[in-house]
């Protein structure tokens, strides 16, 4: 068998010359007008600085002997971190100048040297190589910049209309969400259209949209005959222009009151949205998903963070002539991001850019949404012939796409599930068989998936993850904080890189608990923050070291581990000390309780106590906040626990505990805990004792509103398990400080009432 050599960094170098290239830099080092040196610096004074090696690319100001920054090329698969400090230390700090590039040819970091950070554009981390005047600003004013004041003010301007739109769409009997915001995109994109095509007639191209179609040639029309001229010319000639490949654009507008027509589309004259500096006409949909007052989850299902896109997208690192499918779409992100990814990439001759917009991007959707891709796709460029509105789960695929990439909506329902030979209703595994079918032999693909389908022990969910790690070569699993996609959803997330044709051989994990943003759901944003473990995830990617945010699996355990791809099911625990033993042998099986419906006036208010975490405040628990009549102990599985029973809460308030002090009922929350040696007297008060100090992490699966331990996992609790006599040694002291601790409160509250004696005597005599 024919084996290829590996690529060297040569290839690399090549990578970086096209790039740099197509942003304007002069690579040619016949020109005078040169701006890129590799291998030296530009003049001999400067090049005596460097001892021993020399830097791959030193980048300067134009037309002078200024270095602005260093280029670090690694060949594939070599250590980032490495060509950081040896960029810094032995090619940046010789010529005094701050930044730094470095790349393997597929991930892309920047650093600054005097701010110690990544750069920042737009509180986004610059994870490609940039233009000359971009650059210059870096240098010129740190680490974190802006766009202009004109963009940004751009950007206010451009909210507040969405808002105002919002309320003349809502008055027009439009529904919040998908059908507002698909007419309004109607309206932007005629709006941001025109000003492309303006702008190709500038640079002296061609226009591909002709002017008696675009914005200034009804902007300024009474509402009644401008409602006239979009409807009967501008969107009859774009539904002829670009519907052929599907409904994109509609025969009329929704809008019927010309006076709401006319007042949006005054607001949205008085915007300039493209800018030199800028890529608003790329982000002006987003800002409407991200901003709009009025967005509903119908529309926060289908926005990705561009931070995060981004990350899978550069991971996947999609090249010319390969396909890139997403089965849901959505607004278009991974599309749009793949598109750009590839086309700084490649030379801009016309052959490769008809094959870039042809024959590169394809997506699916099922609802409306599938309008905006197409829109989207046009704005930057095109593509948008291959985006379709369909069921992607009624339709399968066999091999078909080089890279898949997709955040499908989680905990649907599908009938289609016998068409990928599963028995279920649940999406979930269906979307993931789709992703691996429609893939071809050694292709990639990067997923956002629920936690749930990576531990979830239904019979499916376990079928699919042994299919994945036997049929594919699972390179990662990212562990996402759950804060990443607030205020849309606080659903635990992770990312599924892998390659189909090959079985996993090891699963590299990495957690990142801070993405570059504060940990908050507040619908005006998440604002930026310095730390970011995503700089330290692409440094590691090529060669998936360990860290104290990463760790490798050999496949051997996952398969004995159900093929659970959780990183909390590998995380390394804590050594406790002296010995142990598990839950299990220590206990019987724990007793899991239920709730009674709550639609059933029957099953409640009645005499039986039925205990739920919030009731578990003291040691003993003699009442309860809610009490469960005889019909509801029938009508549920509520289990009956006997008094001196240790109750432990495993949802949520993980490592809660308690005493039944009488025979109650508890929820489902909550399982009850019987000590298998029942002549160990001080058994229920060590467990009350110790189980709250342990550490859950290891054993816990992250859920919407905290952490939560399956009824599988809860057996495997190592605890720390000394002799007999030293167990009753811990329990005597810990109940004499208990006491401690009530003599302490009584005091409190005895002071406490002195004050207040005090307070209303010199008050109210």
């Amino acid at each position: 068998m024919r084996k290829i050599t590996k690529s060297l960094e040569s290839n690399t170098r090549k990578k970086i010359d096209q790039i740099l290239s197509n942003l304007g830099w002069n690579i040619d080092e016949n020109s005078k007008n040169c701006n890129v040196f590799t291998e030296r610096a530009k003049i001999k004074e400067q090049n005596n600085k460097f001892k021993g090696r020399r830097p791959d690319f030193v980048l300067y100001k134009s037309s002078t002997d200024i270095p602005l920054a260093i280029i670090e090329a690694k060949r594939s698969g070599q250590n980032l971190r490495s060509a950081l400090t040896q960029a810094v230390d032995k090619y940046a700090k010789p010529l005094g100048i701050n930044i730094v590039f470095v790349t393997d040819g597929t991930i892309v970091e920047s650093y600054d040297i005097q701010g110690d950070s990544s750069l920042k554009l737009d509180e986004q981390l610059v994870v490609d190589f940039i233009s000359e005047k971009l650059l210059l600003r870096f240098v010129n004013e740190g680490f974190s910049i802006y766009s202009p004041e004109k963009v940004t003010y751009t950007k206010r301007e451009l909210i507040k209309v969405f808002s105002g739109a919002n309320d003349l769409l809502r008055e027009e009997g439009m529904r919040e969400g998908v059908e507002r915001f698909t007419e309004f995109s109607n309206l932007l994109f005629l709006k941001l259209i025109s000003e492309i095509e303006e702008e190709r007639e500038n640079d002296g191209e061609k226009r591909r949209l002709e002017k008696k179609y675009c914005w200034e040639a009804f902007c300024n029309k009474e509402s009644d005959e401008m409602l006239d001229y979009i409807n009967k010319i501008v969107l009859s000639r774009l539904a002829n222009k670009y519907n052929h490949s599907g409904d994109v654009f509609q025969s009329e507008l929704q809008i019927k009151n010309s006076e709401n027509l006319k007042k949006i589309v005054d607001e949205l004259s008085k915007l300039k949205l493209l800018n030199a500096d800028s890529d608003v006409k790329g982000d002006a949909f987003e800002y409407f998903l991200k901003n709009s007052i009025s967005v509903g989850n119908d529309l926060g299902e289908y926005f990705t963070p561009r931070h995060i896109v981004k990350l899978i997208i550069d991971l996947l690192d999609p090249v010319f002539k390969e396909t890139v499918y997403d089965p849901c779409c959505g607004t278009g992100g991974f599309l749009i991001e793949s598109f750009k990814h590839v086309k700084k990439k490649c030379k801009p001759t016309k052959e490769n850019l008809e094959v870039l917009e042809e024959k590169t991007v394809y997506g699916r959707e099922l609802t409306g949404t599938a309008k905006v891709a197409k829109m989207n796709m046009i704005i930057i460029g095109d593509g948008h012939t291959n985006i379709h509105q369909m069921d992607s789960l009624k339709n399968p695929l066999k091999e078909q796409y080089d890279i898949v990439t997709t955040n499908f909506p989680f905990s649907q329902k599908t009938q289609y599930s016998s068409l990928y030979e599963f028995e279920t209703n649940d999406a979930n595994p269906i979307f993931m068989k789709h992703v691996i079918d429609s893939l071809k032999k050694n292709g990639r693909a990067g997923v956002v998936v629920p936690d749930g389908l990576l531990f979830n022990k239904q019979s499916e969910c376990v079928k699919l993850r042994k299919l994945l790690v036997e049929t594919c070569n699972v390179k990662a699993v990212i562990q996402l904080d759950p804060f990443v996609f607030r205020p849309y959803t606080g659903q635990p997330t992770s990312i599924l890189i892998f390659e189909k044709g090959k079985q996993t051989k090891k699963v590299w994990f990495f957690d990142v608990v801070n993405d570059g943003f504060e940990k908050t759901g507040s619908k005006k944003g998440r604002p930026a923050i310095k730390e970011t473990d995503l700089s330290l995830l692409r440094e590691l990617w090529a060669d998936k070291e360990e860290s104290d945010k990463s760790f490798s699996v050999d496949f051997e355990i996952i398969r004995n581990n159900n093929y659970k791809l959780t990183l909390n099911a590998y995380r390394k625990k804590v050594p406790l000390k002296g010995q142990t033993k598990t839950l299990e042998e220590i206990c019987e099986l724990p007793i899991i309780g239920g709730t009674p419906p709550r639609g059933d006036l029957e099953s409640w208010n009645g005499e039986n106590p039925w205990v739920k975490i919030s009731d578990m405040g003291e040691m003993y628990i003699n009442d309860t906040e809610e009490k469960i009549s005889d019909v509801g102990i029938k009508k549920s599985n509520v289990k009956k626990i006997s008094a001196g029973t240790l109750l432990f809460s495993f949802k949520l308030t993980v490592g809660r505990v308690g005493i039944a002090g009488k025979d109650l009922y508890t929820n489902e929350a909550i399982v009850a805990l019987i000590p298998r040696d029942k002549s160990d007297k001080n058994m229920i008060k060590y467990l009350y004792y110790i189980l709250p100090a342990l550490d859950y992490s290891p054993y816990a699966q992250r859920a919407a509103k905290g952490s939560t331990l399956n009824s599988d996992s809860i057996t495997d609790i190592d605890v720390p398990f000394p002799s007999k006599e030293v167990r009753g040694k811990i329990v005597s002291e810990c109940e004499k400080m208990e006491e401690e601790k009530r003599g302490l409160i009584k005091q409190i509250k005895l002071v406490e009432n002195k004050k207040n004696e005090l307070i209303n005597s010199k008050i109210f005599n």
